[in-house]
């Protein structure tokens, strides 16, 4: 089985079978992804970093005396290798390693397929009035790309209404909580999320009403949180807003961490 042949250089295979299953007797099959590499814009888009997109990642592989090799995984392009078919084909890149950082990221892309929160119908589709041309989701996607490479999530409390369907006038309260990266992102990570979060306000109030008066989603708070401040607590008791709730399509950027994750 050639997944990719020896002379090309657009293209190259990753493992993400779990090094413990490697090496484990009952393991048959060594899964992996054929990754395609980004030469367009040879550095990796902030809305396909960290896990932000539910379907595809880039992942930036770091050389000592060269350029860093920008990959782009699609969970479309996974393949199962038989072991013996891989041990007597495979051959390593030893040019290019991946940062412990980059891997963690890779290891919340992956488990983000199966660990995606289900919102309740009818407040998905309270997401879906049209404010202007386009939806209040689609404005969600707007307002958070110009500043994406600064924020780790998206996350709503929805309260007790959390699995509820609510009844035609009956509002969700939702508070929102934008979370940046503090760490690294310091003073401009803060105030690129008090902007959004500006924002998502003057929207939502502009679609729905106040929330005294809202009937469809009341905002009761929008407000930028540092990640060293999001607690396992906080984790557990929120749900991160993925724009994969727009559609299924590739072409949707957008995402963040997967929910029950920890910031990378």
């Amino acid at each position: 089985m050639e997944l990719v042949s020896a002379n090309d250089q657009g293209r190259r295979v990753i493992v993400i079978t779990h090094d413990c299953d490697l090496v484990h007797d009952s393991e048959r099959c060594v899964e992996v992804i054929i990754a395609e590499l980004v030469v367009k814009d040879p550095k990796p888009d902030p809305q396909l970093s960290y896990a932000k997109n539910p379907r595809r990642l880039h992942l930036a592989y770091e050389a000592t005396d060269a350029a860093p090799l920008i990959l782009e995984l699609r969970h479309a392009d996974r393949r199962s290798v038989p072991k013996g078919d891989f041990a007597g084909s495979a051959a390593k890149d030893h040019s290019h390693a991946l940062p412990v950082d980059a891997k963690r990221a890779l290891k919340q892309w992956l488990a983000a397929r199966y660990g995606r929160p289900a919102f309740p119908n009818a407040f998905e589709e309270r997401l879906r009035k049209r404010s202007g041309k386009h939806t209040v989701e689609q404005l969600i996607a707007k307002i958070l790309e110009p500043d994406a490479k600064h924020l780790v999530g998206l996350f709503f409390d929805l309260g007790e209404q959390r699995g509820a369907e609510a009844a035609e006038g009956e509002p969700y309260a939702l508070s929102v909580s934008v979370v940046y990266d503090a760490t690294e992102g310091g003073t401009e990570a803060r105030l690129s999320a008090e902007r959004v979060a500006g924002q998502l306000r003057e929207m939502f109030e502009k679609t729905y009403g106040k929330p005294a008066v809202a009937t469809e989603i009341a905002l009761d708070a929008c407000e930028a949180v540092a990640d060293t401040r999001l607690t396992l607590a906080d984790l557990r008791r929120v749900d991160q807003w993925r724009l994969e709730h727009i559609s299924l399509r590739d072409g949707d950027q957008g995402d963040f961490l997967p929910a029950g994750e920890m910031p990378a």
